[in-house]
């Protein structure tokens, strides 16, 4: 039987490149054709969308913060209606902190203003945030990543840069593994992940989280790239889908250095955020 899945990978510098969004299914041994178009988009495509940090209050332990999408040729605000849904939502907004620890994937509401977007969020780190928007406007349908400094300015701790294969949170452990002993930059790799619970056993219980029983996010350091993947396999339909234990993923790192991996799946009606820790060679 041929696997199908849904997929978007997306792996690019900062700065105006921009992707194409895909909702369809594809068979897996186009796979790594379809990551490799993801994860390298052609330099000639320029970002249509630009991306302004309004205010920021700070509210006892949260953060009130407002920003605004507006068109990079006419200036004119970006409204829910020029943007098309993906996954659920039309505006991911994913945050890290420079040490690469508290990750934080937000969706904001827009406001009565048009191309003003607010959100609350909770830094739990004391160093630079930045933020990246996930975005697919309906003139383009093209995916685009635009960018915005959340905190600036101040020092964090140093980036810990040991690989970290294993992770345990909430009493569920997840182990990542990959079928090549090596990660190379610009070159593909298949990734897993084994969901098993305090008695080792496996979990097949994972629930839809935005169309998707995983969301692979993942950062490198000096916060320079982002890669954004959803695990191979069939996605679920209906909230009472489950998935596990299982979560297979195409890999191509654009880039050597070290990357913070962050699994975000949902168990018991909860969102969990799983952390990993790999490094990328050189060619």
């Amino acid at each position: 039987m041929i696997k199908l899945f849904k997929y978007t990978a997306v792996s690019l510098l900062l700065g105006s490149a921009l992707v194409s969004a895909h909702t369809g299914h594809n068979h897996s041994e186009m796979a790594a054709k379809k990551t490799e178009e993801h994860q390298h988009p052609k330099a000639e495509k320029q970002a249509t969308i630009k991306i302004s940090l309004l205010k920021q209050e700070d509210q006892v332990s949260k953060k009130l913060t407002q920003i605004k999408l507006t068109k990079i040729t006419d200036d004119q605000p970006v409204t829910l209606n020029d943007l098309k849904e993906a996954h659920t939502q039309k505006v991911h907004l994913l945050i890290v902190d420079d040490s690469l620890t508290d990750y934080h994937h937000i969706h904001p509401k827009a406001t009565k203003e048009p191309g003003v977007y607010q959100f609350e969020w909770t830094p739990k780190a004391k160093g630079s945030y930045k933020l990246w928007a996930d975005l697919v406007p309906v003139a383009t349908n093209e995916q685009q990543y635009v960018t915005s400094d959340l905190i600036k300015g101040e020092k964090g701790a140093p980036i810990d840069k040991n690989v970290s294969l294993q992770s345990t949170v909430e009493g569920y452990t997840f182990k990542l593994s990959f079928d090549q002993d090596k990660l190379v930059a610009g070159k593909p790799v298949m990734g897993k992940i084994i969901v098993t619970d305090a008695k080792g056993d496996s979990v097949k219980t994972l629930e839809p989280i935005m169309a998707a029983y995983a969301h692979i996010v993942g950062f490198s350091e000096g916060l320079q790239s982002v890669v954004h993947i959803h695990p191979m396999g069939d996605e679920p339909t209906k909230e009472t889908d489950r998935g596990g234990p299982e979560l297979e993923f195409h890999l191509e790192p654009s880039a050597p250095g070290f990357i913070k991996l962050f699994a975000q799946v949902k168990l018991n009606g909860k969102e969990l955020f799983v952390p990993f820790g790999i490094n990328i060679e050189s060619n």
